[in-house]
């Protein structure tokens, strides 16, 4: 029997005036989400900018997502988000309350976007190079100073590698001699998912004991090993962990499909997800959900 699973983005996602064309119900999860927050993020995310800022962008996404959740009734089997995705993967499986969801994410933004000045870290996108050759020009370009790790196996020929700015300077300088091809700096405000976000790991860990994580009543995938988990303890750690470790996206997606998975549904804005699950496997089906007219479509 076939199975479905739900697939929930991360940043990168945004755009200026996402959730405006929500229904009266998604504009009413939004506003009451909204004034959890100590900001008018709801006024951020239909005319500002600053919905592109690491702060803003996570919990606007987040809320996006569950607000379209909430309306969505269909059963599925598992769920998976990318890199922030996955908390609204936990609102999904009933670990978090959207509530709590929407004050970690932002507080986790926050430690993010704040963990170092601009510019010490810096995120870059590597195309067409295999995992291994990667890994290698990593090590090639690090030392006890400059560090550089693989942040995210986002599919076929797409692996994004963070750290700091000096190991990216010097990766982009000896593209052809580590054996690379394409090199994307990316525009974002700190070296995610690197060792470097090992600085905020225990903050964050003692603002999550204040929050109360419910077990899984569908399994989630989780980001740091791409199995599936049940447990609230072990998934509470699992996102502590995630902070600083890969986001293995195409393993997940492969256990998905062993597991028959046959169905993707995206929920949240744009459909960046859609487009790596096609290229890890062209057969699988992928619908989405970006807004809320949508949902009775799928």
């Amino acid at each position: 029997m076939s199975k479905r699973a739900l697939l929930f983005p991360g940043q990168g996602s945004q755009f200026i005036g996402m959730t405006q064309d929500f229904n009266d119900q998604g504009k009413d999860t939004i506003n009451e989400l909204n004034s959890l927050l100590d900001i008018d993020l709801v006024n951020i995310m239909y005319n500002d900018d600053a919905v592109n800022e690491t702060q803003y962008t996570q919990p606007a996404i987040l809320m996006h997502s569950v607000a379209l959740l909430a309306q969505f009734q269909q059963s599925f089997d598992y769920c998976l988000g990318h890199s922030l995705g996955e908390y609204s993967a936990l609102v999904a499986s009933g670990v978090l309350t959207q509530e709590d969801a929407v004050r970690i994410v932002y507080k986790r933004g926050q430690l993010m976007s704040t963990a170092y000045p601009q510019g010490v870290g810096k995120m870059a996108a590597i195309m067409g190079s295999d995992r291994n050759v990667i890994e290698a020009a990593c090590t090639a370009v690090s030392n006890d100073e400059h560090l550089l790790n693989i942040a995210n196996i986002n599919g076929p020929g797409q692996i994004v590698v963070s750290g700091h700015a000096q190991s990216i300077d010097a990766l982009i300088d000896r593209k052809q001699e580590l054996g690379l091809k394409k090199i994307i700096p990316l525009n974002v405000s700190g070296p995610f998912h690197s060792e470097l976000m090992k600085v905020i790991e225990a903050e964050f860990r003692a603002y999550l004991e204040q929050f109360d994580f419910q077990d899984a009543h569908v399994p989630v995938v989780q980001n740091v090993n791409a199995l599936p988990e049940t447990d609230a303890k072990r998934i509470k750690e699992n996102l502590v962990k995630q902070l600083y470790a890969p986001v293995e996206f195409t393993d997940s997606i492969r256990f998905l499909i062993d597991q028959g998975v046959t169905e993707f549904i995206e929920i949240g804005p744009k459909k960046v997800l859609t487009a790596l699950v096609k290229k890890i496997d062209r057969n699988v089906t992928v619908k989405n959900i970006t807004t809320t007219n949508e949902i009775s479509e799928v």
